[in-house]
């Protein structure tokens, strides 16, 4: 489910200045999602030339410099002569661009471009500043190369992903213009744009890093957090729709535990139901645990999106390659491509927003079972319609599907390259999967809106103003019942509206 905006770069704010240490999570997802322009700060720009020319300085005098002029990975001995630099930068993205399977969202590969780009314009990597350029100008012009999903390892770099990226800046390959799917040189020509040739160490600096599984992450923690407001939303409609007791989100309760995201979660629900009629003060009967405990729950992926949202922006404002090139001209090799500490962040996010949908799923039982017998499932003739009945089936299916798609991706060994490359991330597996979670929970929500909704009915006496807010926009996507339907288009569109934050 994409949710790619761009149509055009008609009445886009102002350009985001980027130096390749400040990119935040929000301007990254305006970028990605809705094509806002960039710029690279010229200061920037005179920094890489200054790496570049202490690299051309290097291999003027002869030296051996690994990826530059030797072989990659277990080729690593062979060396290669002068003359034959840029034909070896050309094999390595042709060569790595070996990817399978669908192709990866407009959104998520935007996403690992400018990412790519910050981390270059830190100057370490040692390319000319036209590669930078290129990469903001192909993202100014909705350029975005054909990327398949299945092949990165996310350890030494995403090097098969980006091998396709940088395999379209050079001309080759597939490439969407806005969203139309063209050759890459045709996609180029018709903006403009000149292709690139690879000189030293650009092809290398192209592919290893982590480009594309820090995308992953942005977006992953984005939708993330949307999710996280759009089941707080579903949460105080369905307590409401219910009678549940205030007392479970109460300061001085929620207060006693020393969690971040449950004293915010709570803060949240008294909030949205701070005008409301329809709760209770005593406490029994007691309300079921997917009521009572949204605070703890919820809160817990408040906390997993505040870690995660750290770990993410760090990597999208690192110099992530191999090997890099200092400011006294030494170069320094080792494990910067490796993209671990994102990795593992992913497969956090799976679980913590699976808990999401486990707990919804829940919530969604509790409305249902409550129906009375004459309207059973919101049917209005109980036996010979079905009502909402079989939402929650479909609720069920896909918690069962996210329970296979929590197991991790960051543990699962890996030995390549002749033993060299003997460990893996899976990077971006984890963050595929991980868009796959959101996905998934976006229509759980769905249901469960839905479900709150019709239950609710026309009668609002003593619901809250955000409730009658939010069954205004459940509304448009669902009409309340009259009758039974396929509703499967409806959940759909209103899941999107979760996912992307446009759920009051």
């Amino acid at each position: 489910m994409s949710t790619l905006l761009i149509a055009g770069l008609r009445g886009v704010p102002m350009a985001l200045a980027l130096d390749g240490r400040s990119l935040t999570l929000a301007s990254a997802v305006k970028v990605a999602e809705k094509g806002a322009p960039v710029k690279v700060s010229s200061a920037s720009l005179k920094r890489m030339q200054k790496f570049r020319a202490l690299l051309e300085r290097k291999l003027g005098r002869g030296e051996v410099v690994y990826g530059v002029n030797t072989g990659f990975g277990s080729l690593a001995d062979k060396a290669v002569r002068l003359g034959n630099l840029k034909e070896l930068q050309l094999n390595l993205v042709r060569s790595h661009a070996a990817g399978v399977g669908a192709p990866m969202p407009i959104e998520v590969v935007r996403a690992a471009m400018l990412i790519r780009l910050n981390s270059l314009l830190n100057g370490n990597s040692a390319v000319r500043p036209a590669l930078a350029e290129l990469l903001a100008e192909m993202l100014n012009k909705a350029v975005t190369p054909y990327v398949p999903q299945f092949g990165s390892l996310g350890a030494s770099g995403d090097l098969v992903p980006s091998a396709h990226l940088a395999l379209t800046m050079i001309g080759e390959g597939k490439a969407y213009r806005r969203e139309e799917l063209m050759e890459s040189r045709r996609a180029l020509a018709a903006s403009k744009l000149k292709q690139v040739v690879l000189h030293a160490k650009e092809g290398l600096a192209m592919i290893n890093g982590t480009a594309f599984t820090a995308a992953l992450g942005c977006l992953s923690v984005h939708r993330g957090s949307a999710l996280l407001e759009a089941g707080n939303s579903a949460a105080s409609l369905t307590a409401e729709v219910t009678g549940a007791c205030s007392q479970s989100f109460d300061e001085r309760l929620t207060e006693l535990k020393a969690h971040a995201g449950q004293a915010y979660v709570a803060r949240r629900l008294r909030n949205l139901l701070k005008d409301s009629q329809r709760l209770r003060e005593e406490p029994v009967p007691q309300d079921p645990y997917s009521i009572r405990c949204v605070p703890q729950v919820h809160g817990s992926l408040k906390d997993a999106l505040t870690f995660s949202e750290k770990v993410v922006v760090g990597e999208m404002n690192s110099v992530s390659d191999n090997p890099v090139l200092l400011e006294d001209g030494s170069f320094m090799h080792g494990g910067n491509f490796h993209a671990q500490p994102v990795a593992m962040v992913l497969d956090f996010l799976s679980l913590a927003v699976s808990y999401l949908g486990v707990i919804s799923l829940a919530r969604t039982g509790v409305l249902l079972s409550r129906t009375p017998p004459e309207t059973k499932y919101m049917a209005a003739k109980p036996g010979l319609e079905s009502g909402l009945m079989i939402l929650q089936y479909t609720a069920t299916s896909l918690a069962a599907e996210n329970a296979k798609l929590v197991y991790p991706q960051s543990s699962y060994p890996a030995s390549v390259s002749g033993g060299i490359e003997d460990h893996a991330s899976h990077g971006v597996n984890a963050g595929m999967k991980a868009l796959s979670v959101a996905e998934n929970v976006s229509l759980m929500l769905a249901i469960e809106l839905i479900c709150a909704s019709n239950i609710l009915g026309t009668d609002e006496t003593g619901i809250s103003k955000h409730s009658v807010e939010l069954c205004k926009t459940v509304r448009l996507s669902s009409p309340l019942l009259r009758g039974d339907r396929s509703q499967g288009d409806e959940i759909e569109a209103l899941a999107r509206a979760t996912i992307s934050g446009r759920v009051p």
